[in-house]
């Protein structure tokens, strides 16, 4: 009898060495082989699900934002149910190594974005959907009462992604010197006067 295969959770599996890969050497010096080593199955085999370097890439960088947008909404990395804004904001940051690491490849896709008009565009594409998500997030949370009545939440959605890009770089860079308490309280102190309800 054959064997079956689940394609989807195969792709999946390369999607994540991939990231992996991406995060010890970068998306210049990731090699198709070193995901394949790195996922334990052939090149030919990610050749299969993946056309060409730059799919796997571009898939490595889809399940990034796939759980970036995931964390406040439920119990992604193991977190609680959120129980305020601040605290929903926080969980965009790295504040552990699973966030740090996804942090790090979103870094490494800034960088081939800048000078990449594919991947330029790919970015702003998911900066869309992420301040899309947000600003749904954040109607919630204002009809709710969490939030200022008066106050657009699209520009409040911008705010936050600011607040949380800014951070969420120092966190990445200088870990050490940015513990996850650090970044919460520095998020608080950015983000409070304005996510406070009337």
């Amino acid at each position: 009898m054959p064997k079956i295969v689940d394609h989807d959770l195969q792709r999946r599996a390369i999607t994540q060495a991939a990231i992996r890969v991406i995060d010890r050497v970068g998306l210049d010096a990731a090699r198709l082989r070193d995901v394949a080593l790195e996922g334990q199955v052939t090149t030919g085999a990610v050749t299969h699900y993946f056309g060409s370097k730059d799919e796997v890439l571009e898939a490595a960088m889809a399940e990034v934002v796939r759980r970036i947008l995931e964390h406040p909404g439920d119990q992604a990395y193991g977190r609680e149910p959120i129980s305020s804004p601040i605290e929903a904001m926080a969980a965009f940051l790295p504040l552990d190594e699973d966030r740090l690491r996804d942090w790090r490849v979103w870094f490494a896709f800034w960088g081939r974005a800048a000078v990449d008009s594919r991947y330029r565009a790919l970015h702003r594409g998911y900066y869309a959907d992420i301040t899309a998500s947000l600003t749904a997030s954040l109607i919630q949370m204002r009809d709710a009462g969490q939030l200022p009545g008066g106050v657009d939440p699209a520009i409040l959605a911008d705010a936050v992604i600011a607040a949380v890009d800014g951070i969420g770089v120092r966190a990445t860079h200088e870990p050490e010197n940015w513990p996850p308490a650090r970044q919460v309280a520095t998020l608080r102190l950015l983000l409070e006067p304005i996510l406070s309800p009337d």
